[in-house]
């Protein structure tokens, strides 16, 4: 898996990490990434997108 790969993974992770909280399915990002089923290499580049995310939907909701 390339860098362009794990960009584009990453990238469709985030939109479905956003998607799932805007949804009402809270869940923290280790759990999300568990669910998904992420590739180690992938998670190092896309956990702290994840963790950003995460904070703007706490931001968002108080």
């Amino acid at each position: 898996m390339d860098m362009k790969e794990i960009k584009e993974t990453s990238q469709f992770l985030v939109t479905e990490y956003k998607d799932s909280l805007m949804n009402g399915f809270v869940e923290t990002p280790s759990q999300f990434m568990m669910r998904m089923n992420v590739e180690p290499k992938v998670e190092n580049y896309v956990r702290p997108l994840l963790n950003q995310v995460e904070e703007e939907y706490k931001n968002s909701q108080k």
